[in-house]
């Protein structure tokens, strides 16, 4: 048997090797209120074996560590150059045209959930990958350790040595003063990957398990779809008040504060090409006269409940998603309907079409096309909109995301593109949105339901898995978590020097298409960052 450390920020595979010589030590640079991790590779187990593990400093067993066994994932096609799969995109881009900025050519697995381990682990394979994090309080005082990880099996024994330095940088806690973050999630799978009951007591603390989880990744925006909290009552959609204010208790208990509506409609007849949209409770068009009575219903309910609670400030709006040229004068039409019932609420919703002017507050493009029309969307922000951004099945190629196929450094560099462009947030649809038919441990690409032949890439549905007993984290998701706590750093930069601010920012991210690609490259921008901060 071998072991060696490996930077969280490394891609690992089940048939990765340990370097010869291997690398018996690691150091990570953290901040107050951050997380140090660093990830071990065992190889040569005996399948079924016990594999154990344990954290020491001076020689004594560590408390507060927390140990995870990674699990690997499928990756059965590789991402497209445009979007999408490869050859999937017919007219976008010549059939099985390879991309030639993924890590590896598919079919192959990747480590990605995180398994929780408190003592030990089976080994499932000749090959066992770990985690070990500590978290560093606010208060801890700046300093370096040094810890030593112990790995048995048998006979075997490993000793690694982990040097952890703390920096006087502070980040705060997510919430109502830091950047703006969703991930759309299934409240349906929230229970169905859990053999629960929706609504049930068991629900509802399963549900909350899945809030602490996304606090941790710092996210601070839910959503509520209207399915969620209205039902349609003898032709009119009521508001389940009482379902709405537990879940708003559950989030902001949590952390998350801001509260972000459902689509009030969809496409008509779910058709892409569609110029009009359905509101989405019943099966009419949104703004016909029978469509006006509902969407006066849902704003006016919501509305009550929001003044009520005092929700004013929390409160985000979506009218429809991704709305283009071809529909832009019914949503329009639907958005006005929407501010005459919300007054002083903001829209937002995921759109990079410039016809829409005057009609959203907060615009969200997906990443190239924020990159290719930024005065455009610059404009916008002089007018007092503001501007987040967005990734989904697309794109591809050498853009950011954060698919199963891609370096782990890229969704950790949101948050630095984020600084970098002063953007205002970040959405993402996919935190657990399995498909019916998906067991997101055995099947990562799927077909895409909305058709055209087109298949959403690897781990464009989700970032975290449904464990035993609660939500696993994906190291995807943690790296996206490392991102979005150096925003806060680098947005505070900024505040006292806005110069060095992007010097370093620049270190790591030029472009959403230009940045570094390596682990080791990303550190030491970052090692920048604390030091500047500090």
């Amino acid at each position: 048997m071998r072991a060696e450390l490996r930077d969280p920020l490394e891609n690992i595979y089940p048939d990765s090797t340990v370097a010869d010589p291997p690398r018996l030590s690691f150091t990570a640079d953290v901040a107050r209120g951050g997380i140090a991790s660093v990830h071990i590779l065992v190889k040569g187990c005996e399948p079924g074996g016990e594999v154990a593990f344990e954290l020491l400093e001076g020689g004594r067993p560590v408390r507060g560590a927390s140990w995870y066994v990674l699990r690997d994932v499928p990756v059965e096609e590789n991402t497209g150059l445009t979007g999408f799969t490869e050859g999937s995109m017919k007219g976008a881009e010549p059939p099985n045209s390879p991309n030639p900025y993924v890590v590896r050519r598919a079919p192959f697995r990747t480590y990605d959930a995180m398994e929780p381990a408190p003592a030990g682990s089976a080994a499932a394979s000749d090959t066992v990958a770990l985690r070990c994090e500590m978290a560093v309080p606010r208060g801890a005082k700046p300093g370096t350790r040094i810890f030593e990880i112990r790995v048995r099996s048998g006979d075997f024994l490993e000793r690694l040595r982990w040097k952890t330095v703390i920096h006087p940088a502070t980040i705060p806690p997510a919430g109502k003063m830091t950047f703006p973050v969703t991930n759309w999630f299934s409240y349906e799978n929230v229970a169905g990957r859990h053999g629960l009951v929706m609504w049930s007591d068991g629900y509802w603390d399963m549900l909350e398990k899945y809030a602490r989880l996304m606090a941790r990744g710092r996210q601070n925006v839910f959503w509520i779809p209207l399915q969620v909290v209205f039902e349609m009552r003898d032709g009119k959609p009521v508001l389940n008040r009482d379902r709405l204010k537990r879940i708003v208790r559950i989030f902001t208990k949590a952390g998350l504060w801001y509260i972000e509506g459902g689509h009030v409609a969809g496409r008509t007849g779910g058709k892409w090409e569609a110029t009009t949209f359905d509101f989405a409770l019943a099966p009419v068009l949104a703004t016909s006269p029978e469509g006006h009575r509902h969407i006066v219903a849902v704003c006016s309910q919501l509305m009550e409940e929001i003044r009520n609670n005092g929700w004013q400030g929390r409160w985000i709006q979506h009218a429809t998603d991704e709305p283009t040229a071809g529909n832009a004068a019914d949503y329009r039409i639907l958005v006005g309907m929407i501010r005459k019932y919300m007054p002083g609420i903001p829209i937002l919703d995921a759109t990079m079409e410039p016809t829409l002017v005057g009609s959203v507050d907060i615009w969200c493009p997906q990443v190239q096309e924020y990159q290719k029309h930024r005065e455009t969307f610059e404009e916008q922000r002089s007018f007092g909109d503001r501007v987040w951004f967005y990734t989904c099945c697309f794109p591809g190629g050498p853009w950011l995301n954060r698919l199963l196929d891609q370096e782990l450094v890229r969704p950790a560099l949101f948050g630095w593109a984020a600084a970098l462009f002063r953007l205002d947030g970040f959405l993402h649809w996919g935190l657990n949105q399995y498909r019916e038919d998906q067991n997101p441990f055995l099947k990562s690409v799927i077909g895409n339901w909305g058709g055209g032949g087109s298949s959403l890439p690897a781990g464009d549905t989700h970032v975290i898995y449904p464990g035993a007993g609660g939500p696993w984290s994906g190291l995807r998701f943690e790296s996206q978590r490392e991102g979005w706590e150096d925003c806060e750093l680098l947005n505070r930069l900024r505040e006292r020097n806005a110069r060095a601010a992007e010097r370093i920012a620049r270190k790591a991210i030029r472009g959403f298409d230009d940045y570094v690609r390596n682990a080791a490259d990303f550190r030491r921008a970052r090692r920048a960052l604390l030091e500047a901060c500090s």
